[in-house]
C-alpha cells in the first residue's frame, strides 16, 4: 500500500439541490413509517413478503413483517446522513488532491443523497404495493418495478463516475 497524502476535512456548504434531495428523502421516510401504521391493523394476517423478477409476490408472511422496510430505511437513513458529514473516508475513482477535493466531496455527497432518496423512494413504493397486494388492490409491484429501480439506481452512480474522472485535476 502506497502512502498517499492525507485528504483534506472540507465542510461543504448545501446547496439548493442538495436541501431538496435531503427534504425528498425525509419525506419517503415519513411515508415509509407512516403506510405502516395507518393499514397494518386492517391488513390481512399474512402478507406478500417478497416479490420475484416480475414483481409478483412469491413468498408470504405476518403482517407485523410490513415493519421491516420502515426499520431498515431509517437505519440507512442516519447511516447515508451520518456519512455525508465525511466524504474524506470513501472511497474515489480518483487520487484527491488540495485542488479537487471540494469538487469530488461534493460530488461524492450528492451521489450519496441521491441514493439515499431512490432508496427510500423504493422502499415506499413497495410497502405501498404490498400493502395493495395484500388487499386485493394489485398483484404485485408490477413488471416495470425492477427495471426502473435499477435505471434510478445505477444512472446517478454512472454519472458520478463520469464527473469524478472528468473533474479529477479541477480546483
Amino acid at each position: 500500500m502506497k502512502n498517499e497524502p492525507v485528504r483534506p476535512r472540507i465542510k461543504l456548504k448545501r446547496t439548493t439541490i442538495d436541501w431538496v434531495l435531503e427534504f425528498a428523502a425525509f419525506a419517503f421516510l415519513v411515508i415509509l413509517i407512516t403506510l405502516p401504521l395507518m393499514y397494518l391493523k386492517t391488513l390481512p394476517e399474512t402478507i406478500p413478503v417478497h416479490f420475484n423478477a416480475a414483481g409478483q409476490p412469491d413468498d408470504y408472511g405476518s403482517r407485523s413483517s410490513l415493519w421491516i422496510l420502515p426499520l431498515t430505511g431509517a437505519f440507512m437513513y442516519l447511516m447515508f446522513t451520518i456519512l455525508e458529514g465525511f466524504p474524506q473516508i470513501y472511497n474515489y475513482p480518483v487520487q484527491i488532491t488540495q485542488e479537487n477535493a471540494v469538487i469530488q466531496y461534493r460530488l461524492a455527497t450528492r451521489l450519496m443523497r441521491i441514493l439515499k432518496t431512490v432508496i427510500l423512494l423504493t422502499f415506499s413504493i413497495i410497502s405501498f404495493q404490498t400493502i395493495k397486494t395484500a388487499t386485493g388492490g394489485a398483484t404485485g409491484l408490477g413488471k416495470a418495478f425492477l427495471p426502473v429501480f435499477l435505471l434510478l439506481t445505477f444512472t446517478p452512480i454512472i454519472f458520478y463516475l463520469v464527473q469524478a474522472i472528468n473533474n479529477r485535476h479541477s480546483s
